[in-house]
């Protein structure tokens, strides 16, 4: 077990934008763009190559002359090496940005051996080398974590790099140290690049890989460089500039990648946005460094007010901004998973968009705030960052047990386009931050579990498919609503790469970068919906529906998308198109519904439904005769588990008539009434009688989010069974209802044991559990009992409330006041219930668990250590009657601790401690 080394690493590296002139490469593409062009990818890779070396060259030769560092070694151990210029002259700087918890925020553990989908993923049958990283230094192979040669050095980089190698173990470690588990634990293979020459790199290794990871990006705006002394604030913008062009800035680079991408279709670059919001220079008034008009960094006096802080929107750089990417933003760790929206919270460093042309940026976001991974500082060590640079490979690591499952669902060797792997991400994400897309989240955070239960369900519940649109094509398809959410489309294209605009004019430039406009409609009779879209000119609006002529990912998003109802989902484009016919993809869900038998009386005379009241829907009937309403339109909200009264009324257009009510339920979806409980109400009443009530209970298996029908029958019959929920009858009225279940209001639930776990220490036992609000109420007390046992005998009962306000969805450990003395080597049965009043999912309301207290290591010939995880802490233990001194290396001179039997929070290096006599 190692504690975590909280700390942020930094590496910066000056890294080419290419404007020299050479000849073009011309772009040789598949039909549609959907085969690997590994002609020109290859060609592409080389000429490229020798710009960024003739680059490199010139960068050199004009270090000497302006006093530019070429190479530097930070107090952090970070570095900064020289490698080019920019068109305006001066230098363009990189830099690095900085397991289990990181798979449970993105729900990457569900797709695991023992996740709640049955799968068994992780990395292990994806063949031949499929992944890359392209980081700052090479990635330490004989690390115990990738173990049999399953990361290779590609580009003959020698020194390795903490980064790299804690970014490839996010990304695939084994788990020797369970806590470091990566996501793709069990990828047979990884290649590593340094990132100097990274794009003709990618250029001729794309047409093999499906995914590449980049936690890195360029320098801009504000820097601290404490590697000088005094330390010191830099500012990265042109001379005389208040605000860096790079941020938001569509460069060569991008061009570059975006080009790279579309010749390689199922290539996905995964890159982290950047840190550079909590980057943000001295106070004004203080003194700081700046380029000035011949290059060179010098003092530039104190700061004046204008400069930008770099602390709000559109601060991501240069090629974070490519269209054919996904670039990943970092939230905070949620080590039970995302209850809701409100428990993803961005985290203090992570760069937020939009693009300068108003494009979403970053796409996703993924955990990156204190992952521990693996490090370079020893075969078997690990170490603790932050930065979107830990957020990208949970990302990215996740991504590829996305293509293994679909490559199982599809023959074992077929996997998704790069733009399907990236439109399937968006669609399913957890909407975070604003409603819809924002700039700050993305499309929210990556959720496994439903990208996941997305490709299990395609040709069901949802649909996955792979498209092409020619010039002047207008495409169309219908589906019908199931309620199994709400009715999303989302296409995502790789389009062509955009046109540069000139550095000297870059500067917030919104011209437009999208080359081929594709457009999505959904339509419902004379209702047509349209696509999400944002407002570069106010980035923390909320968004809106219009037509996004920015994006080249496309949502129309139906939340009140009707079961059983047919939609009608349009495909075209505007204008010409680049480049031949357009290949994109499709993501659906919410579709695969039934369409509700018809129900219907022969004639309308006489009796008629004139009310229904039921939850938060009191529906009047109008004036007139009626065979068949449909209020699908008005939603019935029902909690799980929850009884209400349900008030049906009668009248006529004609006579007085013998009727009979009765009532349906889809509660499970499926699109019928046929189901055990599904028949919720029936009564007969006579001439004289109008009203009917009574009292219906939602069960407690239904799905929140979900939404189904309701149907009322009025019959002019004596016998309620006689009524059916399909076909025709004499005389009365049928009426259906949208139904919209809700999760329970009042519903707190134990979802794990805490303390005391197996390998816990002999002694007194904490009793401690994590209690979480499901309800949709805030809870102000939430009582709780534990009754501890052993060979079925009790030997505590426990008993405390949480009193202190719980949110909805919030997470809580909570300790029992008391505990229990825990004997060496027994086994304890603990059992934990919420006690909640009026709870109306009783389902998670107990815990069940055992934890074995371990044997007690006895005073042996030779010094032991073992480690308390109820504790989290080390037991030491030495015999012998002197003194024994506790260091942490034999070259130590001061010891840590003292003592035959001490315990200490002082993790081994190594794995050892080292002991010595007075």
């Amino acid at each position: 077990m190692f504690s975590k080394l909280r700390f942020n690493k930094s590496i910066l590296v000056l890294l080419s934008l290419v404007w020299l002139t050479l000849p073009a490469t011309a772009q040789f593409q598949g039909k549609d763009n959907t085969v690997a062009n590994t002609a020109f990818l290859e060609l592409n890779g080389t000429q490229l190559l020798k710009k960024a070396s003739l680059n490199r060259t010139m960068a050199f030769s004009r270090a000497k002359e302006k006093g530019w560092i070429t190479l530097r070694k930070k107090r952090d151990g970070g570095i900064v090496i020289l490698q080019g210029i920019d068109e305006l002259g001066l230098p363009i700087y990189n830099t690095t940005y900085n397991n289990t918890i990181a798979a449970a925020t993105t729900q990457t553990n569900s797709v695991y051996s023992g996740g709640t989908l049955g799968l068994f993923l992780s990395g292990s049958s994806i063949p031949g080398v499929k992944f890359a990283i392209w980081d700052g230094g090479a990635v330490l192979t004989n690390h115990v974590e990738f173990a049999g040669g399953r990361v290779e050095v590609r580009d003959g980089t020698t020194s390795t790099s903490t980064h790299s190698t804690h970014v490839a173990g996010t990304i695939m470690a084994t788990g020797i140290n369970p806590v470091s588990r990566g996501m793709a634990f069990r990828l047979p293979k990884l290649y590593s690049f340094d990132f100097t020459d990274d794009t003709p790199e990618m250029s001729a290794n794309a047409a093999g890989l499906l995914i590449s990871n980049h936690s890195y990006g360029s320098v801009a705006g504000w820097d601290y460089n404490e590697d000088v002394t005094p330390a010191r604030w830099e500012f990265y913008g042109s001379a005389g500039a208040n605000e860096d062009f790079k941020f938001g800035y569509y460069d060569s680079e991008s061009a570059e990648w975006d080009k790279i991408c579309f010749n390689a279709p199922y290539y996905l670059p995964v890159k982290s946005a950047g840190n550079n919001r909590s980057l943000n220079g001295p106070a004004v008034g203080s003194p700081y460094y700046r380029y000035n008009s011949t290059g060179a960094m010098v003092s530039a006096g104190n700061r004046p007010a204008g400069i930008s802080s770099n602390d709000g929107y559109d601060i991501i750089t240069t090629y974070g901004n490519a269209k054919n990417i996904l670039t990943i933003g970092a939230v905070s760790p949620l080590a039970n998973g995302p209850g809701n929206a409100a428990a993803i919270q961005i985290s203090s460093f992570s760069s937020w968009g939009p693009t300068d042309d108003g494009r979403i940026k970053p796409d996703l976001v993924g955990d990156g705030v204190n992952v521990t991974s693996t490090s370079d500082a020893a075969a078997n060590a690990y170490t603790t960052l932050s930065g979107t640079s830990m957020a990208s490979p949970n990302v990215s690591g996740s991504l590829m047990l996305l293509q293994e499952l679909f490559a199982q669902r599809n023959g074992g060797n077929t996997y998704m386009r790069a733009a399907t792997l990236k439109g399937l991400a968006l669609a399913t994400a957890i909407d975070a931050g604003n409603a819809g897309p924002d700039y700050i989240y993305g499309w929210g955070l990556l959720n496994m579990q439903a990208a996941a239960k997305c490709i299990l369900d395609n040709g069901s519940l949802s649909s996955i498919q792979e498209r092409s649109l020619k010039q002047g094509e207008v495409q169309t398809i219908e589906v019908v609503a199931s309620g199994s959410g709400p009715l999303v489309a989302t296409i995502s294209w790789t389009d062509p790469e955009g046109a540069v605009t000139p550095q000297s004019q870059a500067l917030d430039n919104t011209a437009l970068k999208l080359v081929n406009d594709l457009d999505l409609r959904i339509s419902e009779g004379n209702i047509i919906y349209s696509p999400w879209v944002l407002n570069p000119a106010s980035p923390s609006d909320l968004a809106t529906k219009g037509d996004n002529f920015r994006d080249n990912v496309e949502q129309v998003y139906v939340a009140g998308a009707v079961p059983g109802k047919t939609y009608k989902i349009q495909f075209s484009h505007k204008g010409t198109l680049q480049k031949g016919p357009q290949a994109y993809s499709l993501v659906l869900t919410g579709i695969g519904g039934k369409t509700y038998c018809a129900s219907k009386p022969l004639s309308n005379a006489d009796t008629k439904i004139t009310r229904f009241a039921l939850s938060n829907i009191d529906n009047r009937a109008q004036n007139g005769c009626t065979d068949y309403s449909d209020f699908s339109g008005l939603s019935v909200n029902l909690e799980a588990g929850k009884r209400y009264p349900l008030t049906i009324e009668t009248g006529t257009c004609g006579q007085l008539r013998v009727k009979s009510v009765r009532v349906f339920a889809d509660w499970n979806g499926d699109g019928d009434f046929d189901d055990d409980g599904e028949t919720l109400f029936g009564q007969s009443l006579s001439a004289t009688q109008n009203t009917t009530q009574t009292t219906i209970q939602a069960p407690t298996s239904i799905l929140p989010g979900r939404m189904s029908m309701l149907r009322v029958v009025v019959s002019e019959t004596s016998d309620p069974n006689t009524i059916t929920p399909c076909g025709n009858y004499a005389k009365g009225e049928t009426q259906d209802y949208a139904l919209h279940f809700e999760g329970p209001s009042l519903d707190a639930g134990i979802i794990a044991l805490v303390n005391p776990l197996s390998g816990s220490c002999a002694g007194m036992q904490n009793v401690t559990v994590t209690v979480q609000n499901f309800g949709t109420a805030a809870l102000t007390e939430i009582p709780l009992t534990a009754i501890i046992s052993s060979d079925g005998i009790t030997v505590a009962a426990l008993s405390g409330s949480i009193t202190s306000n719980v949110a909805s969805m919030e997470q809580r450990d909570f300790s029992f006041p008391e505990g229990f003395l825990g004997e060496s080597g027994k086994t304890y049965t603990i059992q934990v219930r919420s006690n909640l009043s009026g709870d109306l999912n009783p389902s998670n309301d107990l815990i069940n668990a055992q934890s074995k207290i371990s044997v007690s290591p006895t005073v042996a010939p030779q010094s032991s250590a073992y480690y308390c995880t109820n504790l989290k802490s080390y037991q030491l233990n030495s015999p012998g009657a002197e003194t024994i001194f506790w260091y942490k290396s034999a070259t130590e001179r001061t010891p840590f601790a003292v003592g035959n039997q001490v315990m200490t929070t002082e993790a081994p290096i190594g794995n050892s401690y080292f002991a010595g006599l007075n």
